[in-house]
């Protein structure tokens, strides 16, 4: 084993996180069980272990409740021109609203995500190559862009290096 890579998993650790390492069947399982259990957690998965659990989880049936459709071209340009992320490739979202009607979406999510962990943070995960990142039952709180109220709801997208994620009642995430 190379020890620049020991060297990587020491200092990940030495931070308080995890490193797993298993095959493919072990790592579906441990998502699996993560989910039921309602705790919170991020997997950095493989593209293969990502579409297995997508398959497993993403039916029709669900993807149609949680209302994830493909970022337009037009709201694709207003993420490069104004949050800089050149590329979200294949990235759906499930649009929601707040008690006025306000709309939340994709862009609104992305800009959350700058404002929380910075614009770099963000475009990184967006550059993922072989790589899909999960978050299994997140909890968000967001405040609606035009009117500031918390939003009540559940926050749902996927796509090339987002494995998937979604926080409907019950929390349900692949």
């Amino acid at each position: 084993m190379d020890n620049s890579l020991l060297a990587q998993v020491e200092a990940v650790v030495g931070k308080g996180k995890v490193v797993v390492s298993a095959d493919d069947d072990a790592v579906v399982a441990l998502v699996q069980e993560t989910i039921k259990s309602g705790r919170t957690a991020s997997f950095y998965l493989s593209r293969e272990q990502a579409r297995t659990l997508r398959d497993l989880h993403w039916t029709p049936e669900f993807v149609k409740a949680s209302r994830l459709e493909p970022v337009s071209a037009e709201e694709k340009a207003r993420i490069e021109s104004e949050l800089g992320i050149a590329d979200i490739g294949a990235f759906r979202f499930g649009r929601f609203a707040c008690k006025q009607g306000h709309e939340f979406s994709a862009f609104d999510f992305l800009q959350h995500g700058i404002r929380e962990h910075g614009a770099d943070a963000v475009k990184a995960i967006f550059e993922l190559k072989g790589v899909a990142f999960l978050r299994v039952n997140p909890y968000f709180a967001v405040n609606c862009a035009t009117c500031d109220q918390l939003m009540e709801g559940g926050i749902t997208y996927e796509g090339d290096t987002y494995a998937g994620c979604s926080y409907p009642d019950p929390p349900v995430c692949v």
